[in-house]
């Protein structure tokens, strides 16, 4: 559905993005998706973002805001990295747009010691 200044997308997104600049990528998808004015993107139902890097996210609300880079929300969160640490963010995050600097808040996780 495509209104004046949103979109809805009822049925889910998959969504890549890749900057040239940097040689970077990352990977959405979620089930419900609504964006405004192509700028602002609110992802609902089984969010899973994953960076250049192989850091995997998953959530069941995120927002993103491409002109400012950033996404975050306040539900429970769940970040995987590719060294086997798995990060839990009980209050939600704050991130920029690449998963590179991420705030966790009320975070619990598992380290691998090797």
């Amino acid at each position: 559905m495509d209104y004046s200044f949103y979109t809805i997308f009822p049925n889910g997104l998959k969504l890549f993005i890749y900057k040239k600049k940097n040689n970077e990528s990352i990977y959405i998808s979620a089930k419900w998706v609504k964006s405004i004015k192509k700028i602002f993107y609110h992802f609902k139902g089984d969010i899973r973002i994953v960076n250049s890097i192989g850091y995997i996210l998953k959530t069941e609300e995120i927002f993103f805001n491409l002109k400012n880079k950033k996404i975050y929300n306040e539900k429970y969160t769940i970040i995987s990295t590719t060294n086997g640490m798995v990060f839990r963010a009980k209050n939600g995050i704050e991130s920029s747009d690449n998963l590179s600097n991420i705030k966790l808040k009320n975070i619990s996780g598992t380290i691998s010691i090797r």
